[in-house]
């Protein structure tokens, strides 16, 4: 069985990372791909492995490390974390943390809860608009596909929606050409 557009678009991502470019399946079931260093420029090619997501469209091992390794991932979360660490856990440093973000308007322990709040109801937001997009056609994936990607928006957020996003497209992409 031949691969779709979004699984194609999955595996290269699992294999060679987001800067990978033009994936496209050839005749001999390998996927090629053109790979770009600073101006230098080559096409690679690679076999799928059954772990490559498939199918399936679960993200790989591979795949869920770049997720979160992502530039703005890892901008995100420690900011997360404290803002986390102010909320929830009542200790004089977080009521320091906190005080610097005092205004006329409110005290810096209710601009963190409402900051807390606003990014939890965002994330929420991104998850059922990910999980709409997996479950719809084109991509119709299966509802373990769904449970493993959502936890992945819940905690990095955009950074993940927008790869979600763009395997819709790229699925959507190839059955065009089809």
């Amino acid at each position: 069985m031949e691969l779709s557009g979004g699984e194609v678009t999955l595996a290269t991502w699992s294999h060679a990372g987001f800067g990978a470019k033009q994936a496209k399946l050839r005749a001999d079931k390998k996927i090629e791909y053109v790979s770009c260093n600073g101006d230098a420029c080559e096409k690679l090619c690679f076999t799928p492995l059954p772990t490559d997501g498939g199918r399936t469209f679960k993200p790989s091992a591979p795949l869920v490390l770049r997720l979160i390794t992502q530039p703005a991932a890892c901008a995100f979360l420690p900011l997360a974390g404290l803002l986390c660490f102010i909320v929830f856990v009542p200790t004089v440093p977080g009521d320091a943390l906190a005080a610097l973000l005092d205004s006329p308007f409110a005290s810096g322990a209710q601009l963190c809860v409402w900051a807390w709040r606003l990014l939890l109801a965002a994330h929420c937001l991104e998850a059922a608009i990910a999980t709409a997009v997996l479950l719809s056609p084109p991509l119709s994936a299966p509802l373990s596909a769904v449970l493993a990607w959502a936890p992945l928006v819940l905690v990095v957020g955009f950074p993940v929606t927008s790869k979600v996003l763009k395997l819709r497209s790229a699925e959507v992409r190839a059955k065009r050409r089809a």
